[in-house]
């Protein structure tokens, strides 16, 4: 279509050669003249030319011609669009039940609780992602109380702890209170031993039981009443100070007895002092005490694994399968979409045209080959959509590891985690690198529709679990659940997102709506505009 400026030439070019002709022309044949006055109207041809009796044309634009003319024009556009939504609702069903809910339940099945990469955090748990670390920490063998308090590290700290309390300058880690050089003290493990030797994520992590347990840190003197393993022991911080409370009016009483009387055994004595360094204990200092300790036992831990080249090179692996699987995920389903749409479409036309070829399997085989062939010519949207699913899969399966590091997901949350990393790809892709026709506003509101989409698909994970439970509960329907859930889920999340969609077009939040309905208004005006100029010229070249 030719510019508007353009066009302002060619109505001026037209004028001016009209000028130049004449309006009156030289006698003719009268029998020629005579001929032409007997024929017939033509009035198809009159029709044709727009004629009009009428000589005086108005210029002036009339405000109620215009209006109605743009409401003509808006109304078009807003109907175009609707029909388009309409139009691609059957197509987003399809997709939606061949890609997440039907090749993406699938590949789900390989999906494990807690992802594919082994963290500290789901040993803990009791969790695995290969069977290797679960066998590792199986024969990891009995604990040895004396590999753990025989270690270089222990004997001289315990050598310093005692010429310190010789001293007079040694003082009990969780009361604060000096020991007296007569006082029976013990070197106790913060984090007990039997715990740094039955804790998962160090035999994950391959770190040294008794190297790990005998850290400044964990080393800490205390009264030997405190440590015994009447008391604290083998307990955890936490345990031994919920035991401490548990007792304490138990406690509290015995000491009143025992104080009030005006002599005690030997005995009653230890039992006294016992109760009076339990009352003496100082909970806060003894909960950063173990704070201390542990974050520094975690911290070389999680150094340890975090950093060998064991994790990256799992993280990778599981990284690049995962990639491979979602690109799978990504371009089988472009072709099933594609193989689905054509086949409905032939068959609508089979219907509505009748048999091609001469026979019903010739008609079919006809049919097959266009649509083959049709699925071909999509091979670059199925590269495109394998490299997108390739880098998704890769970042969504990172994105997992790096989760179950502090938390361990569910198989359905790795799902929820794929879908959500791939809308999410898409929608910076679009941001970052729209397509040339398209500006950062436009790219934007479509992103937007993305980043819904995506929550939707996620929202239609999470609710594929409750309707697979409705529909197992119908006997009927129990042999095809995972079918019917499928097809049910997938349809009313497809649904979903067009209604979305189309809400955040009637939204326009960004205005962008409203800019391409200027633009079609102007395309239809410049439109009826050019035709009507060539319909002049022709008039013009016809005289």
């Amino acid at each position: 279509m030719s510019s508007r400026a353009e066009r302002f030439r060619r109505r001026k070019n037209m004028v001016e050669n009209n000028k130049a002709k004449p309006l009156g022309y030289g006698v003719v044949d009268q029998e020629r003249v005579n001929e032409l006055l007997n024929q017939d109207v033509d009035q198809a041809k009159l029709i044709r030319y727009q004629y009009s009796t009428e000589l005086a044309f108005p210029i002036e634009a009339d405000s109620a011609e215009v209006n109605r003319l743009l409401s003509e024009l808006q109304s078009s556009f807003h109907k175009q669009r609707l029909d388009d939504v309409l139009g691609s609702l059957k197509k987003e069903v399809i997709a939606s039940i061949a890609g997440p809910f039907g090749l993406g339940k699938i590949l789900s099945a390989y999906d494990k609780a807690g992802g594919n990469v082994d963290t500290i955090h789901n040993a803990r748990e009791g969790v695995y992602a290969t069977d290797d670390a679960r066998r590792r920490y199986d024969d990891r063998g009995e604990y040895d109380s004396s590999a753990y308090h025989g270690h270089s590290e222990y004997i001289a700290k315990n050598r310093q702890d005692t010429k310190s309390q010789d001293n007079g300058t040694l003082r009990d880690s969780y009361t604060g209170k000096p020991l007296a050089q007569n006082k029976k003290r013990n070197l106790d493990h913060t984090i007990s031993a039997k715990e740094v030797h039955e804790d998962a994520g160090r035999v994950l992590a391959e770190v040294d039981g008794p190297t790990a347990a005998n850290s400044k840190s964990n080393l800490n003197p205390t009264s030997e009443h405190i440590n015994n393993t009447s008391a604290k022991g083998a307990l955890t911080t936490n345990e031994f100070l919920a035991k401490l409370e548990r007792q304490a009016p138990e406690r509290k009483a015995r000491i009143e007895e025992l104080s009030a009387k005006p002599e005690l055994s030997a005995k009653e004595s230890r039992e006294l002092e016992r109760f009076r360094e339990h009352e003496a204990v100082d909970v806060d200092r003894m909960r950063q005490i173990d704070q201390a300790a542990r974050e520094e036992y975690d911290a070389k831990i999680n150094k340890k694994y975090y950093t060998s080249k064991k994790f990256a090179s799992n993280t990778i692996k599981t990284g690049v399968d995962e990639g491979a699987k979602m690109g799978a995920q990504q371009a089988i389903g472009l072709l099933l979409v594609e193989f689905l749409s054509n086949s409905f479409i032939e068959i609508k036309q089979s219907f509505n045209q009748g048999l091609e070829g001469e026979t019903l399997m010739h008609d079919i085989r006809i049919r097959l080959e266009r649509i083959g062939r049709k699925c071909a010519s999509k091979w670059k949207d199925m590269i495109e959509g394998f490299s997108g699913g390739f880098i998704s899969g890769f970042i969504s399966n990172l994105v997992t590891t790096l989760v179950n590091v502090f938390i361990t997901t569910s198989k359905r949350f790795v799902r929820m985690i794929r879908e959500g990393v791939f809308s999410l790809l898409k929608a910076l892709k679009l941001i970052l690198l729209p397509p040339p026709n398209m500006s950062f506003l436009e790219s934007m509101h479509e992103a937007t529709k993305l980043f819904a989409a995506g929550g939707i698909v996620i929202a239609g994970v999470a609710l594929e679990e409750v309707v697979e439970k409705f529909v197992l509960s119908v006997p009927a329907l129990a042999p095809i659940a995972t079918l019917v859930t499928s097809v049910l889920v997938g349809s009313l999340t497809a649904i979903s997102m067009t209604l979305i969609s189309y809400l955040i077009d009637k939204t326009d939040l960004l205005g962008v709506i409203k800019i391409e309905q200027s633009k079609f208004v102007l395309n239809s005006l410049d439109e009826s505009i050019e035709n009507r100029l060539k319909r002049c010229e022709e008039l013009v070249a016809i005289q």
